[in-house]
């Protein structure tokens, strides 16, 4: 087997390097920010796992157990359906509707991102519930950091010194 010399290892590290970046600095990118989705775009994606759940519900509903996740609920005369988990008016009025299916629920939420997309007003509604919403959770954010004790937010511990050889038990003659 032949051994490489250091200076013949270093080359060929630089090599790869070299064809790592050619090979993958054209598809360099910055890295996208929390919250930079549009509030569309964010209500179409949670839209579209509403309609997973439907499915979910619709292939087994004796053992579906999502109730906590979805916007629609079993109710006298067929299912209940909120628009999001805080009931956003999609305008004059309309959060919360009554249908008799599972059809209608997903013809239902298919609308409601077709809506979503081309009403502004149910666009600012989105936008004004995400700003309360982030305004709850970072208030929340500042009473717990707040609320913790200082020495449990330092991180450092202080150093526990190593404990000597142990000496050996002897054991008493008797």
């Amino acid at each position: 087997m032949q051994r490489l010399s250091t200076t013949h290892l270093k080359a060929m590290e630089y090599m790869v390097v070299t064809d790592f970046i050619e090979k993958w600095s054209a598809r360099k990118a910055d890295k996208p920010t929390a919250g930079a989705r549009n509030v569309v775009e964010m209500f179409r994606l949670r839209v579209a796992e509403q309609k997973d759940y439907l499915d979910a519900y619709e292939r087994d509903s004796v053992s579906f157990n999502k109730w906590r996740s979805t916007w629609f609920q079993r109710v006298p005369g067929g299912f209940g359906v909120s628009i999001g988990r805080d009931a956003v008016s999609a305008g004059q009025g309309l959060s919360y509707v009554v249908v008799e299916t599972v059809g209608q629920v997903a013809e239902f939420l298919d609308d409601l991102a077709q809506h979503a997309e081309q009403d502004l007003d149910f666009q600012k509604a989105l936008e004004e519930n995400r700003a309360r919403r982030a305004a709850v959770l970072n208030a929340a954010k500042a009473r717990s950091k707040a609320a913790t004790p200082a020495s449990v937010k330092s991180s450092v511990k202080a150093a526990r010194a190593k404990p000597g050889p142990r000496k050996a038990k002897t054991k008493a003659a008797g």
